[in-house]
């Protein structure tokens, strides 16, 4: 098997072709998920989150769920979901690095399923395969998400075409709704944080006590 240093090289890569083409690897989500991560449908309770994702120094990105992005713009199908995320970015230049959160996850005092599985840090789980996505693999593996648009390499990711730099997130969203960049995820579970170190900034602390969603991956 490659090894995690291989595996992340090649993330790096995919998130650099991603974000300067406008071209995603495969992710998917919905509109409007249900349960706790429904903030963006609206009301006191979406302006709250709103407030606390721009007071924690994020950027409120509203974006399309779009299949074929690895296609030309043309060729791209935008689908109906529609979500308001919370991104954070650091870093200058080629060095630029962002993630991306639902609006619950981050503002809610309540766990939701990204915010266990981003603290857990457990795996990440690598493809056999080293020309396939290992975040999308990992999200979908290791995880237990869901981050693939169909199982054909159209590709399909959070598209807002009005970023200069990130215009398609790959979103790796779970059973409750909640979703968390899938290249976020990867990378924070072998300490390299992208964007910002969310764990400090989630209104959720576990203090000591997070619950035993995840398990370390069997190799």
């Amino acid at each position: 098997m490659r090894g995690i240093r291989g595996y992340l090289l090649i993330a790096a890569m995919a998130v650099a072709a991603s974000t300067v083409t406008g071209c995603g690897a495969g992710a998917t989500g919905s509109s409007a998920p249900p349960g706790a991560a429904s903030a963006s449908g609206g009301g006191a309770a979406d302006a709250a989150a709103r407030a606390y994702c721009t007071d924690k120094g994020g950027t409120l990105v509203d974006r399309v769920a779009t299949w074929n992005t690895n296609a030309d713009p043309a060729a791209q199908l935008p689908l109906a979901g529609h979500q308001t995320f919370c991104e954070f970015e650091t870093g200058q230049g080629d060095q630029t690095t962002r993630i991306s959160v639902d609006l619950v996850t981050l503002s809610s005092a309540q766990p939701t399923i990204a915010a266990v599985a981003y603290l857990s840090k457990i795996g990440p789980v690598v493809p056999p395969d080293p020309s396939s996505n290992p975040a999308v693999y990992n999200c979908n593996t290791g995880l237990g998400g869901a981050a693939a648009f169909g199982n054909t390499a159209a590709g399909g990711g959070w598209l807002d075409a009005a970023q200069p730099v990130f215009k398609v997130m790959i979103m790796c969203v779970f059973a409750d709704g909640s979703a968390i960049d899938a290249f976020g995820i990867f990378y924070y579970a072998n300490d390299a944080v992208r964007g910002a170190d969310l764990a400090p900034l989630f209104r959720y602390q576990p203090n000591g006590k997070l619950p035993a969603m995840f398990e370390a991956p069997r190799r």
